[in-house]
């Protein structure tokens, strides 16, 4: 029996799966839940499975969220993928599911659900989640799931480059492949860009401010505007100045659309950037962090206190 297996037997005992990410998914988020969705839906295919949340992924091909009542929820038992703590849920009214189940891979700092699966040592929730899909010999893990899961994967390590990428990572990654999926396909599908997205690219490379070992680009709603990129795509363009061989920590601050505040991207080699990023509204993993609704002040705070990170 795995340590997985008590997840397995409540969808088995119950008819009505509802699943959760947090808001403004990335691929790890709308990988994990779509791939969970599949993986469902082709072995269980009497239950009436659900995926919850408002906001679409930037990046890669995901299906659209389906519609969900309260009653609907309430009558469910909800899992809740790739969200530290219940602020960050998209849909507040996953804690309404007659169970929650919690499968996350960020520190624990807020645990929640009846059931909780945490673990900060994988690199992905979609790692996650091919060791329990894996593990159940009886069902199968197709294709589809697979590309789904491999896509989560992928992105959240940068291409196997982030300090948490493990031979249980990889693990995961063969195992997915050997399903047969389009590796270069998906490749190109997460990471080919528009000739705007290339030209936008450059801009930001030539307006990063370079400081030491610290890289800071702020784009205000008239670069945005410019652009035609909403704040949400442009910090997903953060590894255009990640590649900097003297750069430690580097980050992307976008302004929000009223402007008076703003949301960023941390990114590092080696400084705790989640740490920082939990004193302004936001969180993440050790190198690569996010932050929301910041003041103009806190902008400014923020910014010397990654200065300060590379130093250390």
């Amino acid at each position: 029996m795995s340590r997985f297996s008590e997840f397995t037997q409540l969808i088995r005992d119950h008819q009505i799966i509802t699943i959760f990410r947090h808001s403004r998914p990335d691929c790890d988020a709308s990988g994990s839940q779509f791939g969970l969705k599949n993986w469902i839906e082709e072995n269980f295919p009497e239950k009436t499975v659900l995926a919850a949340g408002e906001e679409t992924c930037s990046q890669g091909s995901f299906p659209s969220s389906d519609p969900l009542d309260d009653d609907t929820i309430r009558k469910s038992i909800a899992f809740v993928l790739d969200t530290a703590n219940t602020d960050r849920i998209d849909d507040k009214r996953a804690m309404q599911a007659k169970l929650v189940i919690k499968i996350d891979h960020h520190p624990d700092r807020e645990p929640f659900g009846d059931f909780s699966y945490v673990d900060p040592e994988a690199a992905a929730v979609c790692q996650i989640l091919t060791e329990w899909l894996t593990s159940e010999k009886d069902y199968k893990l197709s294709d589809k799931t697979a590309k789904y899961l491999y896509s989560g994967l992928l992105t959240d390590t940068l291409c196997f480059r982030t300090s948490n990428t493990t031979a249980a990572t990889l693990k995961a990654a063969a195992t997915l492949a050997d399903t047969g999926i389009d590796i270069p396909g998906i490749n190109r599908e997460l990471f080919d860009v528009s000739v705007n997205e290339f030209n936008f690219g450059n801009y930001i490379r030539t307006h990063a401010q370079l400081c030491d070992d610290t890289a800071i680009v702020v784009l205000t709603n008239n670069d945005l505007e410019q652009w035609k990129i909403s704040g949400s795509d442009a910090r997903n363009h953060i590894d255009e100045i990640g590649h900097i061989r003297e750069m430690k920590v580097w980050a992307v601050f976008t302004e929000t659309a009223d402007g008076a505040m703003y949301d960023g991207s941390l990114r590092s080699k080696y400084a705790a950037v989640n740490e920082i990023a939990a004193r302004y509204n936001g969180g993440g993993h050790r190198n690569a962090a996010g932050v929301k609704n910041m003041t103009p002040q806190q902008l400014q705070e923020i910014i010397i206190e990654l200065k300060n990170a590379a130093r250390s």
